[in-house]
């Protein structure tokens, strides 16, 4: 399962504009471990390396909601005051517009495409190595044709009645909810009023039923920015929300429920349950930005010596959320040794965090030659 979901999922929080510093390595923080936990959780399963870290498994689609506030919060935080740059020729609202569409696409795409790439060109070949291991991937029927390709690239894999995947990449399913969120946030902030919400609706209409039931864990975020924007609440409210869901979560256990989001929809009674478990980590996580907010000054003592190497390593964790589950099948596949053996899961754990780093220097760390390439395409400067 995915985080992101982080899902991942998936946004990066860097210093941007007016963020304090211990929020923004706070934002950091979060979306490094929401991907480390899917991971841990995949890597940790019985037929990648006989349940090492089995501890981590089934905690992924919490992972994702964290991911989901996250995200909401940096994209709210990013759209707060859209301005045209100087000496435009257009008005104001139509470079954000623009500006909102190229920066989601890159983002995305940055790292969509090679991942997709990549991920094909494993599934092709890892089936012939060890057959049976693929046979046990959920729901893995071959490598992706061109069609699920599309599919994929577009986000349509979960439109109302549809559960699909790209080969073997099963925690690509938090992409197809996001980019849905993205585009109402983007009708919201954009389109004329009242038409906003209008258009924004119509969008979770097309979506279906299942992208829809999250998308208000997504706008938690949103409202979290807002929030934080009015000015930081007082420290005592600061710790209060600071250390409660530290509280909340030494007694409560969310791993992952009956019913989950990468399956088809239905009217199962159980989906209510697990979203109950979305929305209560998104309660926590949306909480504790809060915290964190009112008590920045404070924390950034602590956080000033970690902020530049998390800010870093936060700046892989799209691209290892998105690669590492085709990568896991695959070097499980090709290693010669039994899932038990040290060799074998020396790799499975260490292979693919390296090879995200390796990747994410062409993916989400270029992605302002990814924007420029796409303002070419759509004609804006």
């Amino acid at each position: 399962m995915s985080p992101g979901h982080t899902s991942a999922g998936h946004t990066s929080a860097g210093h941007i504009g007016t963020l304090p510093p211990a929020l923004s390595t706070w934002l950091d923080l979060l979306r490094l471990a929401a991907a480390l936990v899917v991971f841990l959780g995949h890597a940790g399963t019985q037929r990648i390396s006989a349940g090492l870290f089995h501890q981590a498994v089934g905690y992924g689609e919490a992972a994702v909601d964290v991911f989901f506030v996250v995200s909401g919060f940096v994209i709210a935080h990013a759209t707060a005051r859209p301005v045209a740059p100087p000496g435009a020729h257009r008005d104001a609202r139509g470079y954000a517009i623009g500006g909102y569409v190229i920066a989601r696409a890159a983002r995305i795409y940055s790292v969509v495409l090679p991942c997709l790439a990549l991920g094909w060109l494993m599934d092709a070949l890892g089936p012939a190595l060890d057959p049976a291991l693929y046979a046990a991937a959920p729901h893995f029927t071959g490598p992706a044709g061109p069609a699920e390709l599309a599919s994929s690239a577009l986000f349509l894999d979960h439109v109302w009645f549809r559960a699909a995947q790209p080969g073997s990449n099963l925690p690509f399913w938090s992409l197809a909810f996001e980019a849905w969120y993205y585009l109402a946030f983007g009708l919201l902030v954009f389109a004329p009023r009242p038409w906003n919400w209008l258009a924004a609706a119509a969008a979770m209409a097309l979506a279906g039923p299942k992208i829809a039931m999250l998308f208000p864990l997504w706008l938690l975020g949103v409202a979290c920015q807002r929030q934080s924007a009015r000015g930081p609440l007082p420290p005592a409210a600061g710790w209060v929300l600071l250390l409660t869901p530290l509280l909340v979560l030494a007694v409560w256990d969310p791993r992952g429920q009956a019913c989950v989001p990468y399956l088809p929809f239905t009217a199962d009674p159980r989906f209510v349950w697990a979203l109950a478990h979305d929305y209560g980590i998104g309660l926590l996580v949306a909480a504790q930005l809060l915290g964190v907010h009112a008590l920045a000054p404070l924390l950034w003592r602590w956080l000033c010596p970690i902020a530049r190497p998390v800010a870093w390593l936060a700046g892989a964790s799209f691209t290892l959320y998105l690669l590492h589950y085709p990568l896991l099948h695959f070097i499980a596949a090709a290693t010669p040794w039994p899932d038990a053996h040290w060799a074998n899961r020396t790799l499975v754990f260490v292979l693919p965090p390296l090879m995200a780093l390796v990747v994410a220097e062409v993916t989400e760390r270029r992605r302002t030659a990814w924007r420029r390439a796409i303002a070419v395409l759509v004609g804006q400067r």
